[in-house]
């Protein structure tokens, strides 16, 4: 499919859309799961800087991300391939292997066709999969009404209200209350006129 050399203007075409559409789909997962319809609160720019700013703002996160990414990355590249040279011979293996297939994939994998996109395919599912993760987790606490505030919200009448932080984007803030089980969201501009973080005890 992506056979030819790509320039590398095509290439930061291809991340440009990459990262909106991770973001898109990330984000939305993540606030479906918790209720809330994203999409209706999003922009275009805020898509494509969801993906950056969470791994920035999250270093666990970032750390076993790439953890995972390196250990996926050396199995298709270099287990799978030994793997499949130790097998290939075996009767057993061609009863259940389309070899013509096989070695199609293990020659493009050797002179490193579609690797690219093939590890863009591959961050995508794990960055995902993680993001549904916290998504369930985030879910769970609230369904246990285990939420803790971290920031404190000072509206633009000088009200405040204690909450915990649930994601925010360039025009809309998302949050819960403790004791509450539903998120709330609140346009940035028109409502709030501080956002403090609370400082734990231990701090």
């Amino acid at each position: 499919m992506f056979d030819k050399e790509l320039s590398l203007q095509e290439y930061f075409y291809i991340g440009y859309l990459f990262l909106i559409v991770l973001g898109i789909v990330s984000d939305a997962i993540f606030y479906a799961v918790l209720d809330v319809s994203y999409l209706n609160y999003i922009t275009i720019l805020d898509a494509l800087i969801s993906p950056i700013s969470l791994l920035s703002n999250n270093w666990m996160m970032s750390l076993i991300l790439l953890a995972l990414f390196i250990l996926m990355y050396f199995h298709i590249t270099r287990f799978s391939p030994w793997l499949y040279l130790k097998l290939r011979d075996k009767r057993w293996y061609q009863k259940v292997t389309n070899i013509e297939k096989a070695d199609k994939r293990y020659k493009a994998l050797k002179e490193k066709k579609n690797i690219v996109f093939g590890m863009m395919l591959l961050f995508f599912f794990l960055f995902v999969s993680m993001r549904t993760g916290m998504a369930i987790g985030t879910k769970n606490k609230l369904s246990t009404k285990e939420i803790k505030p971290n920031y404190t919200l000072v509206f633009k009448d000088d009200s405040k209200l204690d909450v915990r932080k649930i994601g925010q984007n360039s025009a809309y803030y998302f949050y819960v209350v403790p004791g509450e089980k539903l998120v709330t969201v609140t346009p940035i501009l028109d409502n709030l006129k501080q956002i403090k973080r609370i400082k734990k005890l231990d701090e």
